[in-house]
Formats: C-alpha cells, sequence, structure tokens
C-alpha cells in the first residue's frame, strides 16, 4: 500500500510503458542490467512526446525530433526477470529549445524502482541542430509540469555542467583505459538517425569487466565469494552525436574510492574523428549477493582499485 503523497504524485504523471523485465536482460549480478532501464526510458519517451503534442508520423513529415543531453538516473530497487515495470513521467523546467523531464519507473505495487532527471533539446534531424519547441509543446508542457521530486535529485554523483571536452591525449595522460571498442549497427540507432541512449550504456556494461580486469580483480572469483557491484547513480551527459557504423572506444578511469562504493567516469570517443562523444560518471556499491545489501570491500581488493585511480579531479 503506497502513502497518500506517493498516489498524488503518481497521480500528476502521463503513463507510458508498461512491461516485465526478461532473464535475458539480467546481468551477472542477477538483476536488469543498467542498460535495459535506459531502454524503457527511451520507449517511455514515445509516449511523452506524444503527449506533448508530437505524434512520430508528424515528427517524420516535419524533420523533428528529440535528443537526449544529459540524463541522471538513480536507482532506486533491484528488478529481477519476472519484475513488472510501469513508466511515467512529466516536464519539470521548459526552455525555449529544451525541456527536463522527470521520468519513473515503479513496480506492479508502485514502489520505486529508478528515476531519471533528462535534459532532451527539441531537434531538426535534417539540419542536425535544436530549434524551438511548437506553440502546442509549451502549452501542453505547462499544463504538465511539476517540480522535481527529491528522490530525483542528484544525491552521490554530482549534477555537473557542459564542459569543454577533453582530448584522447588528455584523457591517456591522466591515467584512464581502454576497455572497450565497438561498431555502430544499424539496429542500435533510433528514428531519430543516432545511436539510442542504451547503446551508450551498452558499451560502459560490456567493458566494464575489463576494467576490473585491468585493476588486478576477477569477477568470477568475486561471485564465487558471493561479492559483486551494483550500480546506484549515473549521469550520462551526451556530447556528439554517435552514428550508424562509426567506430567507438570507451575509456575509463576510477575517479574516487570509498569504504563499499567506487565513482567511475567513462568517455566514449569516436576513433575516426578523435571526438568526445559522451562522458558518463558512474557510482558503483559493492554488493553481497546473498543478502544483496552494500558491504565494505576487502582489503586486497581496496588496496588494488587505490593504487590504480585517475590523475584528474571529478567536475562538480
Amino acid at each position: 500500500m503506497t502513502d497518500a503523497a506517493t498516489q498524488s504524485l503518481i497521480a500528476k504523471l502521463m503513463p507510458g510503458y508498461r512491461g516485465v523485465a526478461q532473464s535475458w536482460e539480467c546481468d551477472l549480478m542477477g538483476h536488469l542490467n543498467v542498460s535495459h532501464y535506459f531502454g524503457r526510458s527511451s520507449d517511455h519517451a514515445s509516449f511523452t512526446r506524444f503527449n506533448l503534442g508530437m505524434a512520430p508520423r508528424d515528427m517524420v513529415a516535419n524533420h523533428r525530433g528529440t535528443v537526449a543531453l544529459e540524463e541522471h538516473a538513480r536507482f532506486h530497487k533491484e528488478v529481477h526477470a519476472g519484475g513488472m515495470m510501469v513508466g511515467r513521467s512529466a516536464p519539470v523546467e521548459i526552455g525555449e529549445r529544451t525541456m527536463t523531464v522527470y521520468q519513473e519507473f515503479r513496480d506492479a505495487d508502485d514502489q520505486l524502482l529508478t528515476s531519471f532527471k533528462t535534459l532532451i533539446g527539441h531537434f531538426d534531424t535534417a539540419n542536425r541542430k535544436l530549434v524551438p519547441w511548437s506553440d502546442k509543446t509549451l502549452q501542453l508542457a505547462q499544463a504538465a509540469r511539476i517540480d522535481l521530486p527529491d528522490h530525483a535529485a542528484p544525491l552521490h554523483v554530482p549534477a555537473g555542467s557542459r564542459i569543454t571536452p577533453p582530448s584522447l591525449a588528455e584523457t591517456q595522460a591522466a591515467g584512464f583505459a581502454r576497455i572497450g571498442g565497438n561498431t555502430v549497427n544499424a539496429w542500435e540507432c533510433d528514428q531519430f538517425g543516432h545511436m539510442n541512449t542504451m547503446f551508450y550504456i551498452r558499451r560502459q556494461t560490456e567493458a566494464v569487466p575489463h576494467m576490473w580486469h585491468n585493476l588486478g580483480i576477477d569477477l568470477n572469483d568475486m561471485r564465487a565469494h558471493q561479492r559483486g557491484f551494483v550500480v546506484g547513480e549515473i549521469r550520462m551527459s551526451y556530447v556528439n552525436e554517435v552514428l550508424e557504423g562509426d567506430i567507438v572506444e570507451t575509456w575509463t578511469g576510477v575517479r574516487e574510492l570509498k569504504e563499499k562504493t567506487i565513482l567511475a567516469e567513462h568517455r566514449l570517443y569516436n576513433t575516426e574523428t578523435g571526438q568526445l562523444s559522451a562522458t558518463s560518471l558512474v557510482r558503483a556499491v559493492h554488493f553481497d549477493l546473498a543478502t544483496r545489501r552494500a558491504t565494505p570491500w576487502a582489503d586486497d581488493v581496496y588496496a588494488r582499485i587505490e593504487a590504480n585511480m585517475t590523475k584528474a579531479p571529478v567536475d562538480k
């Protein structure tokens, strides 16, 4: 049974995605992989656009779309295979060309699973630039606007700001390690002609085992001792578009280390152009796989991580 405040919030939100977590979407830690949360966020965004006067066929005909500029996600409760998920959303800040949208996913009993605070832009898909929202969309967004709930505000990961993208040489000099390399496939791109946000996150989740290996940590050994990790919070910043056929590389460094957590930064570079495509800060929690609770790092693991931290400070 949910409380009155929760029911009041739910009543203000636009409905959309409704589905279930599949077993093949779950990772080595036994829960829904973070990339699939972002996939559901993308699915739900179609309903948000529709409710704000942006029907899919009209957008295609008028060469219009939306693009994510920054996403801040907090993960409140694990989702296991078979877990039901219900998405809802509302605008919280409205600008001429951009809009910040609150999005949440709850289970069938209205328990909060994850929350997103996403800055999006209105996008001209022919000229690849931001353009003003239509009057209709602005009116509908103002009518649906809410204040951002406290549980969606940045907690352990700073909100950040637009920065001068670091070069690959600067990233290497700061001690970041190359942990991923991929090609962008057509099926990873959305109706707006660029790689869907889910697959930015997928570049990270597929590369993270290489990060642990570089740190001298054996994930299979951790699992044998009922240890793993869970992502608690992510800030994702999209810097340059990634298109079908692009070659991308993931570079990663550990920025902060605490008793039970690390803060890692992932930087995605376009191999051909050398441009930074995206960057993220990820707070991961050391996790007891039996009790499903945070637990301190083993001394030897802590020492290995500490010895391989990056040199650059975290941006605030």
